[in-house]
């Protein structure tokens, strides 16, 4: 049922680039928090910057090796040359990394548009104000850029577009609340993967279909252990499918290529840069966001609702944001009685046998 979006997802970037050929502009960004609806009423096709499972080696000469090993493929990939089809990027402050990597991508690959957007870390009415500011500023970078007018029509048009995109992937998300879902854990990951490089419109329509097909597919019982996974951002499919491998069933997510993405729309508003700031800075925080308790006990409610008996915790190396986060999960995790594994990893593994016996051996600790 997703061939067609794995092919997408696997010739992302000969896609991109017959876009450049035929005149369409592209940008990239980084992390979940940059305002996709606001490049998008631009006339531009934005698409999210991924790494690859190839070796790093060019990478190495700009970052530290104890730099997470996804933020180091992104810039290798950049380096590489596979996105010279992008005219520009478009980065918020999240973590360290993330918010230097604007200055080290312009640098070395030649990009003729580049923005950052200064996005506070606090969830505050204040907070807000900034990040409408920052919104506003973006706007004008992007009217300047392409010589057009943005105007609030435009903005409430791209808005919608998103808001729909985001509620058929909750309605996907929804179904796996079912005794057999029909869609794996690692099916749903491919599935948000390739909405991050497809333009929304076609992506909804891809998504309206497979959800049409799902409604009327009839799954046998696997028996799985039903499962959360929660943590930062990896490339590799493959570390939900060695969880499925070895009996398991990822039927709920809180990650940041997951339900964090998709779970809250836009609400309208007469002002759509204000509508689109109070979405991305109240929206489920990710840990670079203070505070995230309510992002914890979400998750916690999420555990009882999708029937969840167990949480997997999957941390890249050297992600610092989520590494300080852990430990109050953890406490809370305990303090209702849900058992969790805590797995660190880095994309392209080499502890695949390590990895699986440590999740089978989870899985029969449940029972």
């Amino acid at each position: 049922m997703i061939a067609d979006f794995q092919e997408k997802y696997s010739n992302r970037h000969q896609i991109a680039g017959q876009w450049k050929k035929d005149g369409k502009k592209v940008f990239g960004y980084f992390c979940g928090y940059v305002p996709e609806e606001l490049i998008s009423a631009a006339g531009i096709i934005p698409v999210r910057v991924l790494g690859s499972l190839d070796t790093v080696s060019l990478a190495d000469a700009h970052l530290q090796t104890f730099i997470c090993a996804f933020a180091r493929s992104c810039l290798d990939q950049g380096l590489k040359g596979v996105y010279d089809y992008l005219d520009g990027i478009v980065i918020s402050k999240t973590c360290d990394i993330t918010r230097k990597m604007l200055g080290i991508w312009a640098k070395n690959i030649n990009i003729p548009f580049t923005a950052f957007i200064g996005a506070p870390s606090k969830r505050t009415e204040s907070a807000r104000d900034c990040l409408t500011e920052e919104f506003r500023d973006l706007r004008s970078k992007l009217e300047e850029f392409t010589g057009k007018k943005i105007d609030d029509d435009s903005i409430n048009r791209s808005i919608e577009i998103y808001n729909n995109s985001r509620q058929l992937l909750n309605e996907l998300y929804e179904m796996k609340k079912a005794d057999n879902p029909p869609l794996s854990g690692s099916e749903f990951y491919q599935i948000v993967k390739t909405g991050f490089v497809t333009p929304k419109e076609e992506y909804n329509e891809m998504l309206s279909a497979l959800k049409a097909k799902l409604a009327s597919s009839k799954p046998s019982g696997d028996g799985k252990v039903r499962l959360m996974v929660s943590g930062s951002t990896f490339e590799d499919v493959n570390v939900l499918k060695m969880i499925e491998d070895v009996g398991g069933n990822v039927v709920a997510d809180d990650l940041c290529i997951g339900s964090r993405y998709f779970r809250d729309l836009t609400q309208p508003a007469s002002d759509p840069i204000r509508a689109l700031a109070d979405r991305y800075q109240m929206r489920i925080t990710c840990p670079c966001k203070h505070p995230s308790d309510e992002r914890l006990y979400r998750l916690i409610e999420e555990v009882k609702e999708y029937r969840v008996q167990g949480v997997i915790s999957i941390v890249q190396k050297y992600c610092d944001t989520h590494l300080f986060e852990y430990p109050y999960m953890r406490d809370m995790l305990q303090k209702n009685d849900i058992p969790f594994l805590y797995l660190e990893t880095e994309d392209r593994m080499g502890e695949e046998g390590q990895f699986k016996t440590r999740v089978q051996a989870f899985l029969e600790m449940m029972g």
